[in-house]
């Protein structure tokens, strides 16, 4: 092994002074009625009420869990049957989420930034009994198409007061708990009898991907993956009893309902709920997260914060921060490439942090936490080494929905940076003659509802996952990805290109939020460029000019500091790789306008059909 995938003599005493976590429970069902019999006093769930955050315990769970468990039975939704959530995260999503999966019924998740066509699709293909919705707002978006849904039986409304009054199809999600109350009171074992009889073979959720190319999927994922996935990746990364963690990302997507629905059930944790993800940082300064978990976008943002806030402290200051990140960044580089740090640096570096570092973890939120992740999208290495230079060692993981999340992690004291790590223990990873990833382990789906055929292109007959990405295992095990297969540029020579670590050197830069390379059978390679709106204010006002974002993203010196990072990206490259024109968006890209994924990541097709007009402007010399 290389000296730069090596741990610390420091690291290793550290890892073997953590006891292994404990994953009780066959299935999660099992888990959450472990947690309300033995930590039943203990918090389980925060929300912010007012100026406080409202405790709910593992009891008050458990109980809650019980009621809606019996309201399922009253509605007639049966076990293996499916019901879905269409919500922004909160206390409730849980709730609802648990309890259909004890009532021994499967969970569709819905990004709550579906349109009434996104959501039509789902609830049809999944023939979902029961839907469950945050308020009048996804309500009505589902009422809109309840022609298109002969199986929906019941909307359940979780927030505010119904609108819709004398509608047979919906009721109150307090309403729906008073109906299993009564259940429960002629029939109590009702709720015991179904619970219990949760299988870890038997189907928990489907999730449906993003559909960044056609129709979304409905991956099926067991009990049986869960569990899998959770007790193989908890204690190599070192989590323990009670973690603390704040919920903001969306819980449709699997990263986040493994982090904070799943995990913090299967550890006796704790999660708490952002307010939304304008009050995330505000709400991670009093959550104080033992384990926070983020998408690169919001990592790039928190970085951003720092130094915005630096720019306005007395020079003594600023200047006493550059020289400690400085060294934290030559102590980083120097162990990455397997150096002997030196006999001072780390000694300085170590009295600095213990004073600066130690503030800005706590101006951040997470001076308590020990545990910083990093995945959904790729990240620069850069980022990432910033990060570890001011004592946030973040781990970069990889893995896909039909993996149940992770696949591979980078672990503390075991982590090289520009790599997603090592497979979990228990995951066989192999590279195909033509680069793509396989996977094959207990993570790995039972295959797309509904759809054979997807199916058997997704698992082949010796059991590999065929992720679609591509990548390579270098002497140390450590995995690297190169890009996606359906991503690949073939340029009008002929030429394979992956544009993936092109653009996320754009994105690297300050003033641009998000990049899409173009040049599918092109003779060069192009770029439509999304600036930062809050770095582009920034950015003005330091200049003393004046517009909105539309206006500035055609100011010349604008045009000049984005040529400049494309200069310095194509330096890196051959010609054939380097981007020769480019474009700056009339306005940054979003979830909202389907121009992103729910984990901020660019729908490429979406974004070069959107802007074609720009895209045929950069190629008008072509012959």
């Amino acid at each position: 092994m290389s000296p730069s995938a090596t741990k610390s003599r420091e690291a290793t005493e550290s890892q073997a002074a953590v006891p292994p976590v404990e994953v009780r429970g066959a299935t999660i069902v099992e888990a959450l009625r472990i947690n309300g019999r033995d930590l039943a006093g203990q918090a389980a769930m925060r929300r912010r009420v007012g100026d406080s955050w409202e405790v709910l315990t593992w009891a008050d769970y458990v109980k809650a869990v019980a009621e809606l468990v019996a309201s399922l039975a009253v509605l007639g939704v049966e076990p293996g049957e499916r019901a879905a959530i269409l919500s922004n995260n909160r206390v409730e999503w849980h709730l609802a989420d648990q309890a259909i999966l004890a009532n021994g019924s499967v969970t569709v998740p819905v990004y709550q930034t579906s349109s009434p066509d996104q959501i039509a699709y789902i609830l049809g293909h999944s023939e979902a009994r029961v839907c469950f919705v945050e308020d009048a707002g996804q309500l009505a978006k589902v009422l809109q198409v309840r022609d298109q849904l002969p199986r929906l039986q019941r909307v359940v409304q979780m927030d505010g007061a119904l609108e819709v009054s004398g509608d047979p199809l919906v009721m109150s999600l307090e309403a729906l708990r008073a109906l299993g109350r009564h259940r429960s009171s002629v029939e109590p074992d009702l709720v015991d009898e179904r619970a219990e009889a949760v299988a870890p073979d038997q189907l928990a959720t489907l999730v449906y991907t993003s559909g960044t190319t056609g129709r979304p999927k409905g991956t099926m994922i067991t009990h049986d993956n869960i569990m899998w996935t959770l007790r193989s990746s908890t204690t190599p990364i070192e989590m323990r009893p009670g973690e603390r963690l704040l919920s903001f990302l969306p819980l449709s997507h699997i990263a986040e309902r493994m982090m904070s629905d799943f995990l913090p059930i299967a550890i006796g944790g704790e999660t708490w709920f952002a307010r939304s993800l304008t009050t995330v940082s505000e709400d991670l300064r009093e959550c104080r997260p033992t384990v926070f978990f983020a998408v690169p976008r919001l990592w790039e943002k928190l970085r951003e914060g720092v130094l915005d806030q630096l720019k306005e402290k007395p020079a003594p200051l600023r200047l006493a921060v550059s020289g400690y990140v400085r060294l934290g960044l030559r102590n980083a580089e120097r162990g990455q490439e397997g150096q002997k740090p030196g006999r001072i640096a780390p000694r300085v570096h170590a009295a600095l942090d213990r004073v600066l570092g130690a503030k800005l973890r706590a101006a951040l939120g997470l001076g308590e936490a020990h545990v910083f992740i990093t995945a959904a999208a790729p990240i620069h290495p850069e980022l990432i080494r910033w990060f570890h230079a001011i004592g946030i060692p973040l781990l970069e993981l990889y893995g896909q929905t039909e993996g149940c999340g992770p696949t591979t992690s980078n672990l503390p004291g075991h982590n090289k940076i520009g790599t997603v790590g090592p497979p979990i223990p228990g995951v066989e990873l192999r590279i195909a003659d033509d680069h793509e990833i396989l996977v094959r382990g207990g993570n790995v789906c039972a295959g797309y509802f509904e759809d054979p055929e997807g199916t058997a292109e997704l698992i082949d007959a010796d059991g590999w996952m065929h992720t679609g990405d591509l990548g390579v295992i270098d002497e140390d095990g450590f995995l690297r990805i190169s890009g996606r297969k359906k991503d690949l540029i073939i340029n009008a020579a002929g030429k394979n290109i992956s544009p993936q670590n092109i653009e996320l050197d754009l994105r690297n830069h300050p003033l641009i939020s998000q990049a899409v390379v173009i040049g599918e059978g092109r003779r060069y390679l192009t770029a439509l460029v999304a600036l930062d709106a809050e770095q582009l204010a920034a950015w003005a006002a330091q200049q003393q000019k004046t517009g909105d974002p539309e206006a500035l993203s055609k100011d010349p010196d604008v045009l000049l500091a984005v040529q400049s990072a494309i200069d310095d990206v194509n330096a890196k490259r051959s010609r054939v790789e380097s981007i020769r024109k480019f474009r700056i968006l009339p306005k940054d890209l979003s979830v909202a306008d389907g121009e992103l994924t729910p984990t901020l990541k660019p729908k490429r097709f979406v974004v070069s059909q959107r802007y074609s007009s720009l895209v045929e402007e950069m190629y008008t010399d072509e012959t």
